[in-house]
């Protein structure tokens, strides 16, 4: 049986999806993540071919038998990631079809968009990246959160919710419903123990309780200061697609696409609205969208675009 396999090879999860060439799902399998960045070479090849023929297993695959393979994949950066990623990939025994390595934002901008328009990630991380009708490319964002960057992705949420903190213990903001909901899941008393965090942070041991989702709630209660923490992600994500929308002349078109894609902006109500009501002010031909399908699905799209053009 021919088939095509898409592979969404993210910072925590490691998702294949085994599709007809028409698009009809055969099979899937989630399993530990292969980041090339963090692991060794050999433990990385050593989780993709388990990831994979756990997949192929649920209905019998063969590798010989794959006509295309497209893997999208965190930490696809540089001309050096590509290299390091397309050894591991096209290096893969049994395989004998072709086979495509790409930035995790190019099939998540595939699966919204259908190819042409942009997307804004704000999941852990944000991105944005955008794809025109000439095969033309533009990226923004995406850059070292350590130093800089992410702006309104969850991290970035969750940093600020930990800042309002420290302005209400130094006596620079008020006692809120955000302050509240946030000390009952951090339980810090003393600015010994959100100092304790901050080092936690820096040493990249903090477990994140889902501080993000904490100022959803607080927003949707009404609270000022996780409104505008909200507002002021939105900007951060509009900034991150309108700089791709600007360099890809999609203005110009009839109508264009912009995509949400992430838990920080798909999962918030309030993120998408504020995020969604700046594209619609600022273009009349925009439509904002959110995903119907996953990474690993825009991945086989794109296997799909592929052989369709190779007809």
């Amino acid at each position: 049986m021919k088939y095509i396999l898409g592979i969404d090879s993210g910072g925590t999860k490691y998702l294949v999806r085994a599709c007809t060439p028409e698009g009809g799902v055969v099979a899937e399998y989630v399993g530990p993540p292969a980041p090339h960045y963090r692991l060794e070479r050999e433990e990385v090849i050593k989780r993709v071919n388990a990831n994979i023929d756990a997949c192929l297993a649920k209905f019998g695959g063969s590798r010989k038998e794959c006509v295309y393979l497209v893997c999208g994949t965190t930490g696809l950066d540089t001309d050096r990631d590509q290299q390091a990623v397309d050894d591991i990939y096209k290096g893969l025994s049994g395989f004998v079809c072709p086979v495509l390595c790409v930035n995790d934002a190019q099939v998540a901008q595939f699966a919204v968009t259908g190819g042409v328009g942009a997307v804004v990630i704000a999941g852990t991380g944000s991105i944005a990246f955008g794809c025109n009708e000439k095969g033309q490319t533009a990226r923004c964002g995406g850059w070292p959160p350590c130093i800089f960057g992410d702006e309104g992705s969850g991290s970035w949420i969750s940093m600020r919710a930990l800042n309002h903190l420290s302005l209400l213990m130094d006596g620079r903001a008020r006692p809120s419903i955000l302050s509240r909901m946030l000390n009952e899941v951090l339980r810090l008393e003393r600015k010994e123990d959100l100092i304790g965090v901050c080092i936690d942070i820096e040493h990249m041991c903090w477990k994140n309780p889902g501080l993000a989702r904490v100022v959803d709630q607080a927003a949707e209660q009404g609270d000022p200061y996780a409104v505008e923490i909200l507002k002021e992600a939105a900007r951060h994500t509009f900034s991150l697609g309108d700089a791709v929308v600007q360099q890809l002349h999609f203005a110009e078109r009839p109508v264009f696409r912009v995509g949400a894609w992430g838990s920080a902006i798909v999962k918030s109500k309030l993120h998408f609205q504020f995020f969604q009501e700046l594209f619609t002010e600022k273009y009349d031909n925009v439509e904002v969208l959110i995903a119907r399908e996953d990474a690993a699905m825009g991945a086989c799209r794109i296997a799909q675009a592929r052989l369709k053009d190779a007809e």
